[in-house]
């Protein structure tokens, strides 16, 4: 069975001893706010979450939790990483090889310190083969702080340049969603940023029937500020995974039903399974994401002496 594994960061300020007296506030009254509602909705869907508010959002502290959690992952598990704070840019000097296009490593800024893209990447690449990662970054600078790749800024989204040497060595898969294009301004409200907020709305309290692309497209639609939300996949994202329905814990839907059924013979009790299975495989029709094809199983036993009966259980899966 998968484990749905949540990491979820907002920070309402910063450290103004580390970042030469700027507290951070500006622009994240909400952040904290945004944390929150992001939780509700994966704690209904089934993940675990661990939280990180400001203060305890240091570098160390972030990285750590994410590492841990990465590391804890299985094939088909899920991870989703969300951050509501401020991004921001700094030159490219870690990296030999000046893996940015335009020389800027994107950043989440951390209570103490920057968390630069390259050391998310490096934890990225560390993730087993087959597992599942979101990440949601409502900052500033948000269209590439997940991945060794630069962007080309133009007046259209970005388009990621990507290092097909370090493509290659990512195993898991991870679809990301940015509040804004690298080099431009997520906005952030009292009551939460702009992306978040259109994200929650279209979520709509788990009503929302799609998939990751078009919960990105119905979010970007519903921002109303100038800014224009980012939609990528790194590693091997399959199909199935980018088909399937936003936050699902499960990679495939799923339902189970035991039976116990009589009858006087045994035309009748084949009908009565018949009608029992069609059930089963309705309700795993409406639970599917992308309603493929549904491999059923069942096993029980029959018995017969004064009428017929059928015990056992049905399991659809698509």
């Amino acid at each position: 069975m998968a484990k749905g594994l949540a990491l979820l960061v907002g920070l309402n300020r910063v450290d103004p001893n580390q970042y030469n007296g700027w507290n951070g506030e500006g622009g994240c009254w909400g952040c904290e706010l945004d944390v929150d509602n992001v939780e509700r909705i994966l704690a209904a869907q089934g993940f675990q979450t661990t939280v990180l508010k400001t203060a305890q959002a240091t570098h160390d502290n972030v990285l750590q939790a994410l590492r841990s959690a990465i590391n804890s992952l299985a094939s088909e598990d899920i991870l989703v990483f969300y951050y509501s704070g401020h991004g921001g840019q700094q030159p490219d000097f870690a990296s030999p090889t000046k893996d940015e296009s335009d020389g800027q490593d994107e950043t989440l800024v951390a209570y103490d310190r920057q968390i630069i893209d390259d050391e998310l990447n490096e934890i990225w690449l560390s993730a087993t083969q087959g597992a599942r990662i979101v990440m949601i970054s409502d900052s500033c600078n948000s269209g590439t702080n997940y991945r060794m790749v630069g962007t080309f800024l133009t007046p259209t989204p970005i388009i990621p340049v990507v290092d097909s040497a370090v493509q290659d060595q990512m195993k898991a898969q991870l679809i990301h969603y940015g509040g804004c294009r690298d080099g431009f301004s997520s906005s952030g409200y009292l009551g939460g940023g702009a992306f978040t907020t259109a994200l929650c709305n279209a979520w709509a309290n788990g009503s929302f029937d799609g998939n990751y692309l078009q919960l990105h497209q119905k979010t970007a639609a519903l921002v109303t500020t100038g800014q224009i939300p980012q939609y990528n996949g790194y590693g091997p994202v399959s199909d199935e995974f980018r088909n399937s329905k936003p936050f699902r814990i499960e990679t495939r839907a799923k339902v189970n039903m035991s039976l116990s059924l009589s009858g006087d013979d045994l035309v009748t009790v084949k009908e009565a399974l018949e009608k029992e299975l069609g059930k089963v495989v309705l309700s795993a029709v409406e639970e599917s994401a992308n309603a493929g094809p549904c491999s059923v199983t069942g096993s029980g036993s029959a018995s017969s002496g004064g009428g017929w009966s059928v015990s056992g259980s049905i399991t659809c899966t698509f």
